[in-house]
């Protein structure tokens, strides 16, 4: 087993390792990765491969600006493994990568590493700490394409379905807007959502660069009735998975049940692209009635699907002392 940094001459072996990927998050994609570079964040991959020079693990790593010079490096939901079965090789493989990963965090004055792991694939240190705070959240609804669009919504929640009917009964449309006029729409309904809501957003370029970046990855869907903007949707697509990845919409004309339809449409719109999975991205976990998904996870759910756990996020520190002054500066500003 060998330990490497990965250049853009490798490119086409790991779009074939990415190809062969049970599931590939966005995260973990080259275009994630040119995305997040056009927003000034700069990313690390590096790979393992085995004894007949086969590759055999992918991660990508994005190194987030702190400040006085300091970095972190945020793994999300990797690594990327080739299942191997041999528990011993899997154990040589977590050494290989946390130290290759530890290398990195010095070179990049790095105060630790953060790693959000995907579903029954993570690594494991002594090195590590376990963390509350989510990036990611823990648990998300996945719902299952391969149905028809019937049986889709048979297994909805009643007041799903209705939902919906009291959306086309008012004539609301639904349109893909991948275009500057349809940030400013999606931007306003955001704004109108957070002030709603107390959650914070990105800046309108952000929302701009992930349209023009990511292409024919993503898609912006808003619903109208009469020229009127009433929500909108921001989805990813990567691998057999579309992913609703960002959502707005205007309170005042709740009584549309707009959202309800603009998510229909968006599971047309991934069938329609061979998608085998779409993912509402988060809901707030069973037992915890005051996390900041609950009402949210109430509309997801009318939807149906699967209930997918992820492990708890962790952390590796690479400067105690910068580390402590780091997570007390940000529990304040909360």
């Amino acid at each position: 087993m060998k330990v490497f940094q990965i250049s853009d001459s490798d490119s086409h072996g790991i779009e074939k390792f990415l190809k062969e990927q049970k599931f590939l998050p966005i995260q973990q994609t080259p275009i994630w990765a040119k995305f997040q570079k056009s927003v000034g964040v700069n990313s690390i991959r590096i790979g393992v491969k085995n004894e007949v020079n086969e590759l055999v693990v992918f991660v990508q790593i994005f190194v987030r600006k702190l400040p006085f010079g300091f970095t972190s490096l945020q793994i999300s939901r990797a690594p990327l493994l080739q299942e191997t079965g041999n528990r011993k090789q899997e154990t040589e493989i977590s050494d290989l990568l946390i130290s290759e990963i530890e290398k990195i965090a010095r070179e990049k004055n790095a105060v630790f590493a953060r790693f959000d792991f995907q579903e029954d694939l993570e690594i494991n240190s002594p090195k590590f700490r376990e963390v509350e705070e989510e990036n990611f959240p823990l648990n998300t609804l996945v719902l299952d394409l391969t149905k028809s669009e019937e049986e889709i919504l048979a297994q909805m929640k009643p007041k799903g379905r209705y939902n919906i009917r009291v959306a086309v009964k008012h004539g609301v449309d639904v349109r893909e807007m991948n275009s500057q006029e349809g940030v400013e729409i999606f931007c306003k309904l955001l704004t109108k959502t957070t002030s709603r809501d107390g959650f914070s957003a990105h800046p309108k370029n952000y929302y701009q660069k992930f349209i023009e970046q990511l292409g024919e990855h993503a898609s912006l869907l808003i619903a109208k009735k009469e020229g009127i903007p009433l929500a909108a949707v921001l989805l990813t697509f990567s691998g057999d998975t579309a992913t609703y990845y960002f959502g707005a919409s205007d309170y005042k004309y709740r009584n549309l049940m707009a959202p309800y339809l603009l998510q229909l449409e968006a599971i047309k719109m991934a069938k329609t692209r061979s998608c085998k999975c779409y993912d509402f991205l988060g809901i707030a976990p069973e037992d915890s009635p005051h996390h900041r998904l609950t009402g949210v996870s109430d509309f997801k759910k009318k939807f149906g699907g699967k209930i997918i756990k992820y492990p708890k996020p962790r952390e590796l520190v690479l400067r105690s002392l910068f580390y402590k002054l780091f997570k007390f500066a940000k529990k304040f500003r909360s």
